[in-house]
C-alpha cells in the first residue's frame, strides 16, 4: 500500500461528535470509535493477527494514543506511543502523523510525515522500527539533510518488501549519511542507495510508491527525469543496471502516481491522471511488461483519483475520491477481479478514503471522511453489509470491443462546431485543454452531438466521454 497525494491536498476538518455512533445506511458500515483526526494507513499483520493504524489522530474515544495504534478487532492498543524517541509522538504543539506502515523481519516499520533531522534523542529520523517494547532507529534514517524544517522535510511514503530487502520510497534526499533521490533499501543492518536520475537543479524526486515486478524495481510519484534519452514523467523502472521508461504512453502524459501494486501477475498503477491528456488509462491502469490496459475505462469521474490499492485473495481493492469507475456508480471504494468492477455497498463518504484493507475477510477504510451517508463516522469504519447493494460492470471478456470508426471527432481541426459521434448514447462529455484543465462540460444526449467550440482559444484539446459503459478519449485542434 502507498500513502497519499490526496491526503496532502484535501482539507483536514474535525467535527465534535457524540459519543454514540450509530451503524450506517442499513448496517452497511459501522464506525464504533471516535478517531480525533485523519487515518492515512491500514496495515493488517497476519502473523501478529493485529491491524496497525497510522495517521494524524492523537486520541481514540478521548484516550490519548499517539499516531499509530494496534487493533485486535475490538480494542485499540496505544502502547506504541513513545515520547522518549519522538516517534509516534506529537511535539512542539504539532502533529504530522504516521505516513506508512509495514512488517519487516518480525518488526513493525513506520514512517513519519514531514520528519526532519531535529528529533529528540535517541534520534529516529523519519523512519523507525518497533521491537514490541520501544522504537529504535534504522541507523541515520531518512532525511532531507536540513537541520531546520522546510516546506517538504523528508517522508517515507511507501514500503515494499522483496527478496528479504525493505525498499523505501518517498521525498528523500539522504539515508543515513548517503545522498539518495527518492529511493533506498535496508537489509536489516545497513542502507543502500540507487542511482535514480537527477531531476535537475532545484528539483527533487517525490516518490509516492515502489514495487518490484518481474525482477525490476518500479518507482512512481510526481517527478520529471530524463531516461532512455527522453523526458519521462512519474514512473520509471530499474533493471539492476540502469533506469528506463515504462512502455510508451507515460513519456508525454501528465500524471501523478499514488500507488503501485502487483496483482494477477500485472503491475497496477493508480493515481490522478486521465486518458485525455495522453495516458493509457483514467486514474488506474495495468502493465504486463509489454502492454498497458485501461481496466474498462477506469475512473469515469472528472477530477477523480485513486489513492490506495490493496490485494486480497482474488480482488484488487481501490480507494480514493470518485463516484464512477468502469461505468458503474461507486463512491470512493471499489474492487476489480481482473474482468470487472464491483462496488462495495452503495454508501456515500463525504470525503476521500485514503486507505483500504481487508482483514479477517472484513473491509476496513480510513481517510479524511467524517460522515458516511450523512451519519457521523470519524475517519475509520468497517463494512458490515451483506453486499446485496453491490453493482458490477460487464466483464471485459464479454464486451465486444468497438472499432475506431465508432468514435469520431469532426471536423478536425475545428473552428466553430465540433461533431462528436459515439458507438451508443453519450451520457457525459468533458473537454480539457493541453494543461489538463476542464474547459467545457456540455450537457448532451444521443449517439451524435454537436458542441460549440468557437469561444475556445486556438490550440490542442482533448475530449473524454462516457457512452455504453465505456470511456472514450480523443483530441482535436481548435483553429
Amino acid at each position: 500500500m502507498a500513502p497519499f497525494l490526496l491526503r496532502q491536498i484535501l482539507p483536514c476538518v474535525y467535527i465534535c461528535l457524540t459519543c454514540f455512533l450509530p451503524n450506517i445506511n442499513a448496517q452497511q458500515w459501522k464506525a464504533p470509535n471516535q478517531f480525533k483526526s485523519l487515518v492515512y494507513e491500514l496495515f493488517p499483520d497476519t502473523i501478529k493477527n493485529q491491524m496497525f493504524i497510522g495517521g494524524k489522530f492523537t486520541s481514540i474515544d478521548g484516550v490519548r494514543t499517539g499516531t499509530i495504534v494496534s487493533y485486535d478487532g475490538q480494542v485499540f492498543y496505544h502502547s506504541m506511543a513513545d515520547s522518549s524517541s519522538s516517534m509516534n509522538y506529537c511535539w512542539n504543539g504539532g502533529c504530522e502523523g504516521v505516513a506508512s506502515i509495514i512488517s519487516y523481519q518480525g518488526e513493525i516499520i513506520a514512517s513519519l510525515v514531514r520528519s526532519s533531522t531535529y528529533e529528540t534523542t535517541p534520534q529516529i529520523i523519519g523512519i523507525g522500527r518497533w521491537d514490541g517494547q520501544k522504537w529504535l532507529p534504522l541507523d541515520g534514517g531518512v532525511s532531507d539533510g536540513i537541520e531546520a524544517m522546510n516546506y517538504f522535510p523528508a517522508t517515507a511514503y511507501d514500503f515494499c518488501v522483496a527478496d528479504d530487502m525493505l525498499y523505501v520510497a518517498g521525498y528523500i534526499t539522504y539515508v543515513d549519511s548517503l545522498p539518495a533521490r527518492g529511493l533506498a533499501s535496508w537489509d536489516g543492518e545497513k542502507w543502500y542507495i540507487f542511482d535514480v536520475p537527477d531531476p535537475g537543479p532545484g528539483e527533487a524526486i517525490l516518490a509516492n510508491s515502489v514495487a518490484k515486478y518481474k525482477g525490476d524495481i518500479y518507482l512512481g510519484g510526481n517527478f520529471v527525469v530524463e531516461v532512455d534519452g527522453q523526458q519521462t514523467n512519474d514512473l520509471i523502472r530499474y533493471d539492476g543496471n540502469s533506469w528506463h521508461t515504462v512502455g510508451d504512453g507515460l513519456v508525454d502524459g501528465l500524471t501523478n502516481l499514488h500507488d503501485l501494486e502487483v496483482f494477477q501477475n500485472k503491475l497496477y498503477v493508480a493515481g490522478y491522471f486521465t486518458k485525455a491528456i495522453g495516458n493509457p488509462g483514467n486514474s488506474i491502469m495495468s502493465w504486463d511488461g509489454e502492454h498497458w490496459n485501461d481496466l474498462a475505462g477506469g475512473v469515469c469521474t472528472p477530477n477523480g483519483a485513486i489513492d490506495d490499492l490493496f490485494v486480497y485473495k482474488d480482488n484488487l481493492y481501490v480507494a480514493g475520491y470518485f463516484d464512477c469507475i468502469g461505468g458503474i456508480e461507486a463512491h470512493n471504494l471499489a474492487k476489480w477481479d481482473g474482468e470487472k468492477w464491483c462496488s462495495i455497498g452503495n454508501s456515500i463518504f463525504n470525503r476521500a478514503i485514503h486507505a483500504v484493507a481487508v482483514w479477517r475477510d472484513t473491509v476496513y477504510v480510513g481517510g479524511s471522511f467524517f460522515e458516511i451517508d450523512g451519519q457521523p463516522a470519524p475517519y475509520f469504519a468497517k463494512y458490515v453489509g451483506d453486499h446485496s447493494t453491490d453493482t458490477c460492470s460487464t466483464p471485459i471478456s464479454a464486451a465486444p470491443e468497438p472499432t475506431n470508426k465508432d468514435f469520431i471527432l469532426s471536423p478536425n481541426p475545428a473552428s466553430a462546431m465540433l461533431d462528436i459521434q459515439a458507438p451508443s448514447t453519450i451520457e457525459s462529455i468533458w473537454i480539457y485543454d493541453a494543461m489538463g484543465r476542464e474547459v467545457l462540460r456540455p450537457g448532451v444526449f444521443g449517439a451524435r452531438v454537436s458542441v460549440s467550440v468557437g469561444d475556445l482559444p486556438a490550440g490542442m484539446y482533448f475530449v473524454s466521454l462516457r457512452a455504453g459503459g465505456k470511456i472514450w478519449s480523443g483530441k482535436f485542434v481548435k483553429e
